[in-house]
C-alpha cells in the first residue's frame, strides 16, 4: 500500500485519530503503522509533497479537496477525495409513512446534520408533501437541546460558532428571498452553538440553500408531481455524493435510483456506510471509493507479472 496520508476535518480530527490508532493496534499491527498528526493548514502542503508520502485521501470541504488536489497532482501522487454533499431524500407514496418520517429525522439530524451523507434535500410527491412536512415539523419541533454528553440530549450544539454562524446566514438567504420556516431558523437562546431544528419550504434557485451544502440541521423540503421532476430537482445539485429513494414499489424505487447522478443510492433506507460496500461520490462530492475491496484498491499497486515461455514467439508490437 505504501504511505498514505489521510486527512480529517479539524473539529473531528483528534477524537477519529485516537480511535484509528487504538484500531491498528487492537488488530496486531505494527508500531508506526498508522500515526496520528494534528497539524495545522500549511503544514500540509509539506506534508504531501515529501516523497515518503505516495497517495493522500482526504475527508473534507470542496475548498480542501481542490488545494489538496492541486498540490498532490503537481507531484503525481493519487488522490481520494470525499467532499461535501447535497443528499436528495425522495419519498414517492405514503406507504410505511411513519418509518418513512423516522428515516428522514435520523437521515437529517444523525451528528446535528454535520454530516456529508446526512439528508438535505426532501423531494416529496405531491399526494403526501403536507402530510410530510407536518409530520416531519412535528418532530423535529420535539427535539431538546442540552449537553451533548448526556444521553438524553436531542439536540447538541454545532462544532463551532463559525459554523453555526455560517448556517444561520443561508436560513437568513433563503427566508428573505421568499422561502418559510416551518419551524426553527434561529438560535437557541443557551450558551454553545446550538441552532434550531429548521424546516425550510418554498426554497428555490435563487437562493444559497438551493445549490449550496446546509451542513447543520436543517431540512429543505421539495413538492414534485411525478418521479420525473423528482430526477431532476435531486440532479439539478452540484453535489453527487448519496440518495435515498423511499416507496413500496421496489421496481419503481430502483428506476429512480438508476437515474440519480451520486455515488451511491439506499433504498428504504437514509444515505449510510458500511464497511463491506463501497463509499464516495461523484461530481463536487469528490471522486475514488472508501470501505470495500474498492476502497482497498485505490492505493494498491496493481502490478502486472507476465510470464512467457522462452521458446515462444516474440510479438513485435511495432507491427
Amino acid at each position: 500500500l505504501g504511505n498514505t496520508i489521510l486527512l480529517k476535518h479539524a473539529s473531528n480530527t483528534p477524537q477519529c485519530g485516537i480511535a484509528m490508532a487504538q484500531l491498528f493496534a487492537d488488530a496486531g499491527f505494527p508500531d508506526g503503522v498508522y500515526t496520528n498528526l494534528t497539524v495545522s493548514a500549511p503544514q500540509i502542503r509539506g506534508i504531501i509533497e515529501r516523497p515518503e508520502v505516495q497517495a493522500v485521501s482526504l475527508t473534507g470541504s470542496n475548498a480542501a479537496g481542490a488545494s489538496v488536489g492541486e498540490i498532490a497532482g503537481r507531484n503525481v501522487k493519487k488522490t481520494v477525495l470525499e467532499l461535501g454533499g447535497s443528499d436528495p431524500f425522495i419519498v414517492l407514496d405514503g406507504h410505511n409513512f411513519e418509518r418513512t418520517i423516522e428515516a428522514a429525522v435520523v437521515g437529517r439530524m444523525h451528528n446535528m446534520g454535520q454530516s456529508c451523507v446526512s439528508a438535505k434535500r426532501m423531494i416529496v410527491m405531491s399526494d403526501v408533501f403536507d402530510r410530510f412536512v407536518s409530520a416531519l415539523a412535528d418532530r423535529m419541533a420535539a427535539l431538546e437541546p442540552g449537553d451533548p454528553a448526556d444521553e438524553s440530549t436531542t439536540v447538541a450544539p454545532l462544532s463551532t460558532e463559525r459554523a453555526a454562524d455560517a448556517l444561520l446566514e443561508q436560513i437568513q438567504d433563503a427566508l428573505d428571498k421568499g422561502a418559510k420556516a416551518v419551524v426553527g431558523g434561529h438560535r437557541i437562546d443557551r450558551p454553545g452553538a446550538f441552532v434550531a431544528p429548521t424546516l425550510l419550504t418554498g426554497v428555490t434557485p435563487a437562493m444559497r440553500a438551493y445549490a449550496e451544502e446546509l451542513f447543520g440541521p436543517v431540512a429543505v423540503v421539495y413538492r414534485v408531481d411525478d418521479d420525473a421532476e423528482a430526477v431532476e430537482l435531486a440532479n439539478s445539485s452540484p453535489f453527487g455524493l448519496g440518495g435515498a429513494v423511499f416507496g413500496v414499489d421496489t421496481d419503481r424505487a430502483h428506476a429512480v435510483a438508476d437515474q440519480l447522478q451520486c455515488g451511491m443510492v439506499w433504498i428504504n433506507h437514509p444515505t449510510s456506510s458500511e464497511p463491506n460496500l463501497p463509499f464516495g461520490g461523484i461530481k463536487r462530492s469528490g471522486y475514488g471509493r472508501e470501505l470495500s475491496q474498492l476502497g482497498m484498491r485505490e492505493f494498491a499497486n496493481q502490478k502486472l507479472v507476465a510470464t512467457i515461455t522462452s521458446d515462444a514467439p516474440i510479438r513485435d508490437a511495432l507491427g
